[in-house]
């Protein structure tokens, strides 16, 4: 029979399985607190050091004020200092040990915690992601001030247009523009001025305007610029605009984007996917950061967000949702605009365009309420009519939605509704819009704050079959009527379709490196005139060629137009020259009748040219058309005049290289070409205003160039022009071998001009001098007490041979030749 377990014999077992938690006899010092100073880390920099107390579990600070000095900035200051005012968990479990331990490392505390590695008397800190400020993807997201202040850029473009018929009376038309900017840093004066063959001169815009840090004004007779809506006309006034702007913003492209932020508790580096596919990472430091969201594409979409540490283990890892449009503003921001001034009436035949007497006032704003919807409001005023409208977007991960809606004080409205939905099969896009029609008469003296009424209906599909590409369209749209303001006489017997349906599908028939074949089938009709064609098309391409066959057959049920064919070669000079010169010559025969066409394209060192000439013939007549334009640029500074350019654009740069006479030189921006400079010559090389350019020298010509090879940078704003130079000087190479009785002399000084060279242990020296192709700019080489006159054995572009150079034959002191044969040996 079992005996029962009495209390004395528990109470012992008990004693004999108790722990014991003090410290055996002798090593009591060991558990008592410790002073130590310990080395701080935030996000795995160091960031200074403290004076602990470090006990068995916890450790406590010294001085908790100057710990909280070193710390980055927090949301709560007493929240912060009342944490390292208390005892602290050393947590001293969560240090790393090695590269594949996970889940240590870091902390994510609800306030604040640490990690302390008694081997190295380390401290790492961490903060709750809600005490931390947040730190923006781009610190500056302005351009920085203009590179130059007071200059010049005249932009002047002419354009021409003819035809002589055998069928009709010729007609030439002919026009002159400019665009005028005088510039004061950020601010500038414009001016934009036309003369033509059936206009006189007239100055379209002549205003002042600055757009700097995001915010634009202006004040004159101007075009607005800013503004939502889709009913209301922009006509250009006299007047002032206030606005928000983008064009002085460095971070438009990730401004489009949501924002994603996340929490890292110590350094390391973020990656984003789309559909397990990266799409891009970045390097970050510790904190609330947000993600720079600029290369990432448009669209609507779920992402999936990853952080690691510097040693690649997984910090975190979460799915949301991104949306990046250009038409929703910024998160957080507001995009806004106003107006005032008169409105300008079409059509005025003076030098400054009339305006009407009645003043508009107009205003807009626009907000991004969530990641992927934003709203608009936009109203306009005058004395005697009012509008108002209200629209949206909305941006799903498959879908596109933009409604909006007007009306106005007289009792008009209207609507607009734009869509498209992406199917696995395809695009569809689709967009309805009306305005009603005015019951009430408005006099011609009052500037119509809304157009005529119209009607318009589009409807359109784009997706794959069968390896190729189908598209199907719809249109609609009812008759137009006085949709612009004012009145225009119009001649009714013109026919304008109003319904409008074609299919096209497009087939690849080959496609290789050089060649491609392609066939288009497509069919529409017009109010009940159908249309039927097929074109089969085979393209080869080289370096500089391309050659283009196609082949047409086409019918409707009015006219049989049977078969045409076509042949096309173009010719690209591609960096054959430093210009850009293209030439394209077309010919199209049909049964009865041919087409000839020759199109030519030169852009320089002093502007661009465009010239078309196109010849029909059939049994009724020939007719003749010529069409074509040239553009070149003005450009001043307070010290320098220069014109050219290949392209217009409202500021540029002057270049200005010293030496290398008649010399090519590419001028890189950003890496890529943007025009070609000429050696001892001042060249213009135009560039899109509200941009910062890295710019650099590349010579185009064979041959060798002694210059200092440096980057400039450049932040250029409307009218501003920036300058740089560069002294380059033509380098040629010369070579040749000193021997004494045949024998290589090596390890020898010799000198050629105010140049100077060693050779090598055979005696062959190599250098480049200042010069060019046609001659050396020296008669003979020295070395040691010896000179010989220069003696040319080959040469080449930007290269001289002078052969063998026997010291015997040379003018010498005998004794420096022995003191020359010893150096060289040796």
């Amino acid at each position: 029979m079992a005996q029962p377990f009495h209390s004395d014999a528990l109470a012992a077992a008990a004693a004999t399985f108790l722990l014991e938690t003090s410290a055996p006899e002798g090593f009591d010092e060991l558990t008592e607190p410790q002073q130590l100073v310990v080395d701080l880390y935030y996000g795995g920099r160091e960031i200074g050091v403290a004076h602990v107390t470090v006990g068995p579990r916890f450790i406590h600070f010294d001085s908790p004020l100057s710990v909280l000095a070193s710390l980055p900035e927090t949301l709560d200051y007493g929240t912060t200092l009342s944490a390292l005012q208390r005892p602290l968990e050393k947590n001293s479990h969560y240090v790393c040990r090695s590269n594949r331990q996970i889940g240590c490392g870091y902390l994510t505390p609800s306030d604040f915690a640490v990690i302390y590695d008694e081997n190295r008397y380390r401290l790492d800190l961490f903060f709750s992601p809600k005490l931390l400020p947040q730190k923006p993807a781009i610190n500056n997201p302005y351009l920085p001030a203009a590179s130059s202040q007071f200059s010049m850029v005249q932009n002047i473009h002419s354009s021409w247009s003819g035809t002589e018929s055998d069928w009709g009376s010729d007609s030439y038309a002919a026009a002159l523009t400019g665009n005028t900017i005088v510039s004061f840093g950020e601010s500038a004066l414009h001016s934009q001025w036309s003369i033509a063959t059936e206009q006189d001169q007239q100055i379209n815009t002549l205003h002042w305007s600055e757009d700097y840090r995001g915010r634009a004004h202006s004040a004159g007779l101007l075009q607005p610029q800013g503004g939502f809506g889709y009913f209301r006309p922009q006509a250009a006034m006299y007047g002032v605009e206030l606005r928000s702007s983008q064009r002085s913003r460095t971070d438009i492209s990730h401004q489009h984007g949501a924002p994603v932020e996340i929490n890292m508790p110590v350094r390391g580096r973020v990656e984003i996917y789309r559909d397990n596919r990266l799409i891009h990472s970045e390097l970050l430091e510790a904190g609330n950061r947000l993600l720079n969201t600029s290369s990432l594409p448009h669209g609507a979409y779920d992402i999936e967000v990853r952080t690691y540490d510097e040693a690649g283990r997984v910090l975190s890892r979460h799915i949301e949702f991104f949306a990046k449009d250009s038409l929703l503003p910024a998160a957080g921001e507001w995009f806004w605009s106003l107006q005032a001034g008169l409105p300008t009436r079409n059509f005025s035949t003076g030098t400054l365009p009339d305006h009407y007497d009645e003043g508009v006032i107009t205003g807009s704003f626009a907000r991004r309420l969530s990641t992927a919807v934003g709203l608009f409001a936009s109203a306009a005023s005058s004395k005697e009519q009012q509008i108002f409208e209200l629209g949206g977007r909305w941006v799903g991960e498959n879908f596109e939605l933009s409604p909006s809606i007007v009306t106005s004080d007289d009792g008009r409205t209207g609507y607009r509704v734009q869509a498209q939905m992406t199917t696995p099969y395809g695009t569809v896009s689709a967009l309805n819009t009306r305005l009603k029609s005015d019951s009430t008469t408005t006099s011609t003296d009052l500037f119509p704050l809304l157009p005529g009424s119209y009607s318009q209906r589009n409807l359109s599909f784009h997706g794959a079959l069968f390896g190729g590409q189908l598209s199907l369209r719809f249109s609609e749209r009812d008759q137009l009527k006085d949709l612009l303001p004012g009145n225009l006489d119009t001649n009714d017997q013109l026919y304008e379709p109003h319904r409008l349906k074609t299919l096209e599908f497009r087939h690849p028939i080959f496609k290789s490196a050089h060649w491609l074949g392609n066939a288009t089938l497509s069919h529409s009709e017009a109010d009940g005139e159908q249309y039927t064609s097929l074109e089969i098309q085979f393209r080869v391409r080289s370096k500089h060629w391309q050659h283009t066959a196609n082949i047409y057959g086409d019918s409707s049920n009015q006219y049989n137009h049977g078969e045409r064919f076509a042949f096309q070669s173009r010719w690209h000079d591609r960096d054959l020259w430093a210009s850009e010169f293209e030439q394209q010559l077309s010919v199209e025969k049909a049964s009865d009748a041919y087409y000839l066409e020759s199109r030519t394209h030169l852009a320089g060192h002093r502007g661009y040219l465009n010239a078309t000439v196109g010849v029909h013939d059939n049994e009724q007549g020939r007719a003749v058309n010529y069409l074509g334009g040239f553009s070149t640029n003005l450009i001043a500074t307070s010290n320098s005049l220069s014109w050219g350019g290949e392209r217009a654009f409202e500021s540029a740069v002057i270049v200005n290289i010293e030496g290398s006479k008649e010399q090519n030189f590419e001028i890189m921006v950003d890496g890529s070409r943007r025009g070609y400079a000429k050696g001892g010559k001042k060249s213009v090389i135009n560039l899109p205003a509200f941009r910062t350019y890295d710019l650099s020298l590349r010579p185009l010509d064979e041959g060798f160039f002694d210059y200092r090879e440096r980057a400039r940078t450049i932040t250029l704003y409307p009218g501003n022009v920036g300058t740089t130079s560069y002294k380059v000087l033509s380098q040629i190479l010369v070579l040749g071998r000193l021997t004494s009785y045949g024998e290589g002399l090596g390890n020898t000084d010799i000198s050629l001009g105010d140049h100077s060279a060693t050779t090598d242990r055979h005696g062959v020296f190599q250098l480049e001098v200042s010069g060019t192709h046609d001659k050396l700019p020296f008669s003979a080489i020295t070395w040691g007490s010896c000179r010989m006159p220069v003696d040319i054995a080959s040469s080449g572009n930007k290269w001289f041979n002078l052969g063998t150079i026997e010291q015997s034959e040379a003018a010498c002191d005998s004794e420096q030749i022995t003191e020359v044969i010893h150096a060289g040996n040796e």
